[in-house]
């Protein structure tokens, strides 16, 4: 007996140490293209970015406006009111929801932040089963933590990722956990790494996206004729056609229908992660994770990996913030902005994600 005691505790002495030396060999494989990710902490978003380019800024004549010109009275109520709101409304976290900022950064050089023209709020409420996809209009009006009231886009080009996520935090009153941003080239390389996706586009759609096509194949050095849509009709698109649909701002509603040209471009991409198996998934995270800045850290991003295949049954609801009779049209500063009814928006968008 002392000797099969004996020998069925080195069995398993032995076998403790190979799962040791495993889940090394593991965690120092993974942590290895982890490591070469665009992880960037929190205190160090901005560094090496200059300010914001004062040409960045579009500015609309007043004859050209649509929105309600405000008297210097009217303007001091209504940013009072909105700070009074926001003063008292509590944000809302929950353990069984995880919210992440998707952003999309428009700038043609890396020496400063960018602006954030794609703001996707993509929530996954696990007790529901339920993934949430909430476009939030770049031209949003906001109170941008020290730096005052302006467009939401704006505060990603003045403090990067962390302000964007405690300005979202702080006026939609919900907690976000964590932020990915990606510029145009990185986008690209993400869709032409799952195989492109498949899109329909009408002749109008067709002739903006090909100017976008021209304008980013210069930036690249590529030729645009290897790019461009032929006609209207339905493709697999590549990287450089998907990203150009999802620009497209000068058909139909303008940037209200961008955004949900945004979200049919993320929903395709999600429909195919859903169909990679953890092999897939894991030499999908090797490939596009230095394509992408972000703070989440390395033990959250392999939880989330994990889960993408049980989300494939979760319910999906899309939408746009300003929802529709909810806002109003003001100018201001030069540029027309986007006022939500704050207190209508932040209940509905609470009882969405929550």
């Amino acid at each position: 007996m002392k000797k099969t005691g004996k020998v069925l505790l080195i069995l398993f002495g032995v076998l403790l140490a190979l799962v040791i030396a495993a889940c090394i060999c593991f965690y120092a494989f993974t942590h290895g293209f982890y490591r070469d990710s665009n992880f960037v902490r929190d205190e160090h978003a901005m560094e090496g970015y200059v300010t914001p380019p004062p040409s960045e800024e579009e500015k609309v004549l007043e004859e050209e406006s649509q929105g309600e010109i405000l008297s210097e009275s009217e303007q001091e109520d209504l940013d009072k009111k909105m700070e009074q709101f926001s003063s008292e409304e509590p944000i809302v976290t929950d353990s069984d929801v995880y919210n992440i900022l998707l952003v999309g950064v428009d700038r043609r050089d890396k020496s400063w932040a960018g602006n954030s023209d794609t703001m996707i709020l993509l929530s996954m409420n696990y007790k529901k089963e339920q993934i949430s996809m909430i476009s939030l209009m770049r031209d949003t009006y906001v109170n941008i933590p020290g730096i005052g009231m302006r467009k939401l886009n704006a505060a990603h080009a003045n403090g990067a990722g962390p302000l964007l996520v405690q300005t979202v935090s702080e006026n939609f009153k919900v907690q976000v956990d964590r932020y990915i941003s990606v510029d145009f080239a990185g986008m690209i390389g993400i869709i032409d790494d799952l195989g492109g996706v498949e899109l329909t586009l009408s002749e109008g759609e067709v002739r903006v996206a090909n100017g976008y096509i021209r304008e980013m194949c210069r930036l690249q050095g590529l030729d645009a004729e290897e790019y461009l849509y032929p006609a209207a009709g339905t493709y697999n698109c590549s990287g450089m056609r998907s990203v150009a649909y999802a620009r497209i701002r000068y058909v139909g509603n303008a940037d209200y229908e961008r955004t949900e040209r945004q979200r049919t471009v993320l929903t395709k991409l999600m429909e195919k992660l859903r169909t990679l198996d953890m092999q897939q998934l894991y030499r999908f995270a090797k490939d596009t994770l230095p394509l992408v800045t972000h703070n989440v850290p390395e033990s959250e991003l392999w939880g989330l990996m994990m889960k993408i295949p049980s989300l494939s049954g979760y319910r999906l609801v899309k939408d746009r913030i300003p929802y529709d009779g909810m806002y109003r049209v003001i100018y201001v500063n030069g540029q027309d902005m986007l006022v939500p009814d704050w207190e209508e928006t932040v209940q509905k968008l609470k009882e969405t994600l929550f």
